[in-house]
């Protein structure tokens, strides 16, 4: 995995936690409006709750000057009086029930903004996160195909190195079997007393000549090698079918070591 990768891969990670920081601020943003709301709610139902004993103990003291009523804390005398203080009851729990509902309200429409911000948070860095992954997938190839490509070079060095060493051996295995063909010539001419050893001698000359005409040494394969020496033996041959005997022909042949496929 080359380096770029995992620079593209830390990329997308500080990414997705510039996202999650700003959702986080903007979180704690949201809630710290609910503190606000809390507390503006608390004191209206302590003030509505003041109010309403207030109220309350000011039309105790108008029906009790009518004898309506008695003491604030005492039960009501007549029909009226209770009836006020049903009313005025009734008329508390509703202002303190709005005050809870306003308070729930405003509370939840914060709520409601925190979970948009969520969504949306998670909206971005999913595509953040596909935008990071189609680069990644495209390194992951490019890094792929540089590996191959590096093998293939690799592969094709050493298949070069195996022909030229193969064609290097090839050469010293015909310097050798040249080399073979010259000690066998001076060694014949050195006897040089019977008509075999001086035809083996010319012939053997002659092959060596072909040889060269053909540059069979230069050759870079060895099927263009056998091609080429296939020729000086065959230009050989031709010449000693048209100056031998059969007996000779084939006498000679043999000690010039000819293939047989050329005889």
């Amino acid at each position: 995995m080359s380096s770029y990768i995992d620079q593209l891969k830390q990329s997308m990670e500080e990414e997705k936690k510039m996202y999650e920081m700003a959702q986080a601020q903007q979180t704690a943003t949201l809630n710290q409006q609910k503190d606000p709301i809390k507390e503006a709610a608390n004191k209206l139902r302590g003030d509505t709750y003041t109010n309403s004993r207030l109220s309350a103990i000011g039309n105790n003291e108008a029906l009790a000057q009518k004898g309506l009523a008695g003491g604030v804390y005492q039960e009501p005398r007549s029909g009226y009086s209770e009836t006020s203080r049903i009313r005025q009851d009734t008329a508390l729990r509703n202002s303190l029930n709005a005050a809870d509902l306003d308070e729930a309200k405003k509370i939840a429409e914060i709520e409601a903004k925190i979970k948009d911000l969520g969504y949306d948070t998670s909206k971005q860095i999913a595509a953040s996160n596909s935008k990071w992954n189609e680069k990644i997938a495209a390194a992951v190839r490019e890094d792929e195909l540089r590996r191959l490509q590096q093998e293939r070079e690799d592969q094709l060095r050493r298949e070069q190195w195996e022909r030229e060493d193969r064609i290097r051996k090839e050469q010293q295995a015909l310097q050798r079997s040249m080399a073979s063909y010259s000690r066998g010539s001076s060694s014949s001419s050195k006897s040089g007393t019977t008509r075999v050893e001086d035809l083996e001698k010319e012939y053997r000359d002659l092959l060596a000549q072909k040889t060269k005409e053909h540059k069979v040494l230069d050759a870079t394969s060895m099927p263009d090698i056998r091609e080429r020496q296939d020729r000086a033996y065959g230009e050989v041959l031709e010449q000693m079918k048209n100056n031998l005997s059969t007996d000779d022909y084939i006498k000679i042949a043999e000690l010039l070591n000819v293939p047989e496929y050329l005889r």
